[in-house]
């Protein structure tokens, strides 16, 4: 039997019981996506033990895009992206580090690409790492001045938290960060 890596995912088989009104959507669900309950059950718990059990100790709440865009759209572009500075400096900060429990390059990109992204339904993410750069894009739906909001908030936090002086390219519906790596920065 190969020795486990680091990398390595093993899996320990547990029984549950579920209420039959529970195990219903759980079905539908499951055949909706089109994959096994057990796919489904592993996706919820995944997705509770890396963001749901933090919720409420790093003070978020689920908010309605419509309600977000709407509040965005109030501010005009510099006003929100000043918005995303302030917030950026310590809002990605404070929470990364009870999060990951580390501020590092890997628990910083986990938190934009976890947090912001995939749990956080703000966006979708998308990365190229080369040599001597990272380039990440966060697509939304969140228009022009989300994509303002999303650029001071991730400039000010990877500055606050790597020391990291991005550059930064927005479009109504997308914000592509280009970060170089020590030593290769100019």
């Amino acid at each position: 039997m190969p020795a486990l890596t680091e990398n390595a995912h093993t899996s320990i088989t547990r029984s549950f019981r579920f209420e039959t009104d529970v195990l219903s959507v759980l079905d539908e669900e499951a055949d909706r996506m089109g994959i096994s309950v057990n796919a489904l059950v592993g996706i919820i718990l995944k997705r509770y033990s890396e963001f749901t059990r933090y919720l409420s100790k790093i003070d978020m709440v689920v908010v309605n895009r419509e309600i977000l865009t709407s509040l965005f759209e109030r501010l005009d572009e510099d006003e929100v992206y000043k918005l995303g500075i302030r917030l950026g400096e310590t809002v990605l900060s404070d929470t990364v580090i009870f999060w990951k429990k580390e501020m590092t390059e890997r628990a910083v990109m986990e938190y934009i690409e976890k947090a912001i992204c995939r749990y956080g339904h703000l966006g979708t993410y998308d990365e190229k790492q080369m040599p001597d750069s990272r380039t990440i894009v966060v697509r939304h739906r969140l228009g022009r001045n989300g994509s303002r909001f999303l650029e001071g908030y991730l400039q000010a936090g990877l500055k606050n938290t790597l020391g990291i002086n991005a550059t930064f390219e927005v479009t109504d519906s997308s914000v592509k960060c280009e970060m170089q790596r020590s030593g290769s920065r100019r």
